[in-house]
C-alpha cells in the first residue's frame, strides 16, 4: 500500500514540476490569474489548457490557481462591465452580478446571447486593467526571482 501512495505521489509531484524554470512558472502563474478572472464565466479552463500545451508551462499549477481565484471573477465580473463602458463611452446597463449569474447557470449560450454586449464591455474592462496589470506583474516578478536566484548562487559558492 505504501509503495502504491509513493509512487502516485511521484507522478503527481513530476507533473507539478513540470515547466518549473523561473520564466515558465512565473508566466504559468501570472496567466492562469489573469485568464481567470476574464468576465466571461466557463471559458477560463479551454484558455488555460490551450496556452498551457501550446507554451508547455505547468498546467496542474494553472488549473490549481484558476479554481482559487474563481471567487475573485465573480466579483470583477461587474467592475470590468463598468470598465468597459466607460472606455467605450456607454450608458451603464442595469444588470446585477446575481442576475447574471443566475442566466448563466440556467442557460449558457443563451446568457451569451443576451449579455454579449454587457459581456463584450466587460471583456474591453478586462483588457485595458487587467492586462497591463499582468504584464507589471509579471516582470516584476522575473526581476525579483532571478535577484533572489542570484543572491542564493553567491551565498551557495559563499561570496
Amino acid at each position: 500500500m505504501k509503495s502504491k501512495l509513493k509512487k502516485i505521489r511521484n507522478k503527481s509531484a513530476a507533473l507539478f514540476k513540470q515547466g518549473l524554470t523561473i520564466k515558465e512558472l512565473t508566466l504559468s502563474i501570472v496567466l492562469s490569474i489573469l485568464f481567470s478572472i476574464i468576465p466571461i464565466l466557463g471559458i477560463s479552463t479551454f484558455i488555460l489548457t490551450t496556452v498551457s500545451f501550446k507554451w508547455k508551462l505547468n498546467l496542474p499549477i494553472m488549473m490549481t490557481l484558476s479554481y482559487l481565484v474563481w471567487p475573485i471573477q465573480i466579483l470583477l465580473i461587474i467592475p470590468f462591465i463598468r470598465v468597459g463602458e466607460y472606455v467605450f463611452s456607454i450608458p451603464p446597463t442595469i444588470h446585477t452580478l446575481k442576475e447574471i449569474l443566475t442566466s448563466f447557470e440556467s442557460d449558457f449560450l443563451k446568457t451569451l446571447s443576451q449579455l454579449s454586449f454587457e459581456l463584450f464591455c466587460g471583456l474591453g474592462g478586462w483588457f485595458v486593467t487587467a492586462v497591463p496589470f499582468s504584464i507589471g506583474v509579471y516582470l516584476t516578478m522575473i526581476f525579483l526571482l532571478k535577484a533572489l536566484s542570484k543572491k542564493n548562487r553567491r551565498e551557495n559558492i559563499g561570496i
